[in-house]
């Protein structure tokens, strides 16, 4: 059995350790609030490591804003452009509209003239527009996740993994 465990530092101070038995006492203590079945199943783990593993990260993640691609020979995608939580469901999604909306603008470039960093800004333009929006849409998720009292207010209860408002 293992536990991963991702936490705000401004929520929850941090752990003692980030792996091993100390994590696995604090993630037994930060969760034995919690609705059953999970608080039963988190306490239920078996402190011995031979037989259950616990990581604890921290949540990474930042709102795209506008970067250089000199020459529009450089630009991002995925999650270089935009990381995102997993609370949407939605980040894989989005690199692949990254990758289409990417051969889509070198296409223009080798078809129809358009200027390589035309082409590329364009293609920035809306990768960081998209995912600075997908990027507020998950941190919310998260914050709604973490109350049992907003969780049904969450965008994945409402509307599931269907593409993102």
């Amino acid at each position: 059995m293992t536990w991963i465990m991702i936490w705000r530092r401004d929520a929850i101070p941090d752990p003692p350790a980030k792996k091993g038995p100390e994590a696995l006492a604090f993630i037994k203590e930060k969760t034995k609030n919690m609705i059953e079945p999970f608080r039963s199943q988190v306490a239920w783990t078996p402190d011995d490591e031979t037989r259950a593993s616990c990581y604890i990260d921290e949540m990474h993640t930042w709102t795209p804003i506008p970067w250089k691609t000199p020459g529009g020979r450089v630009s991002l995608a995925g999650d270089a452009a935009h990381p995102m939580l997993v609370y949407r469901g939605q980040g894989f999604q989005h690199a692949v509209v990254d990758a289409e909306n990417y051969v889509a603008a070198l296409i223009s470039v080798r078809d129809k003239g358009v200027e390589r960093e035309q082409a590329i800004k364009t293609y920035t333009d809306e990768v960081v527009e998209r995912g600075a929006k997908a990027v507020t849409q998950s941190l919310k998720e998260a914050e709604l996740s973490m109350d049992v009292e907003s969780v049904g207010k969450m965008m994945m209860a409402k509307q599931g993994h269907s593409k993102a408002a």
